[in-house]
């Protein structure tokens, strides 16, 4: 993994970089399985307002994952029931894939997690994104359900859970 990649708190002011860097990872992950004319037609302008929200949100905690000045993916997550915190999204753009990224913001949102009392991290995924249903399971991820086969194969999500009381996390950062 290279040295320079770092997290970095994301803010309002990054939502077009947020926005850009979703479009990319959406092109190179959801083609083939979201229609073509969405992955075509993503609106960065509308895109960055939406992130723009999300970013301003307090209970959400949102990281850039930086290579430089390069935005090689993010990743966003907050409070949702009691006990349990939401992943509201993990991307890497593909060339920042499997070099130990994925695990290393597991790590950050546990760590969050577990200062904040949760026990619990759920998140949803697209039933047809096999590599990151491969990824969540390979990180201990349970999926606890899905919702159906539908035409549009954008609708089709799996509910991934992980319990961090059970000791069966590996990746869990350790106790200080």
């Amino acid at each position: 993994m290279k040295e320079s990649l770092t997290f970095r708190r994301a803010n309002p002011d990054d939502a077009l970089l947020w926005a850009a860097t979703r479009q990319k990872a959406w092109a190179a992950t959801y083609r083939g399985i979201y229609p073509d004319a969405w992955i075509d037609s993503y609106d960065l302008a509308t895109m960055a307002d939406r992130a723009r929200q999300t970013l301003s949100d307090p209970q959400i905690k949102s990281y850039l994952v930086m290579d430089g000045e390069v935005c090689g993916g993010y990743f966003s997550y907050g409070p949702k029931d009691a006990g349990e915190y939401y992943l509201y999204s993990l991307y890497l753009l593909p060339e920042y894939q499997r070099q130990g990224l994925g695990r290393r913001m597991f790590q950050q949102l546990a760590r969050d997690c577990l200062a904040a009392n949760c026990t619990r991290i759920v998140h949803h995924c697209n039933y047809h994104n096999t590599p990151a249903r491969r990824f969540y399971e390979h990180m201990g991820g349970r999926c606890t359900g899905h919702n159906g086969f539908h035409e549009n194969k954008a609708e089709d999500q799996c509910r991934y859970e992980y319990d961090l009381t059970k000791g069966e996390l590996p990746w869990l950062p350790k106790p200080l």
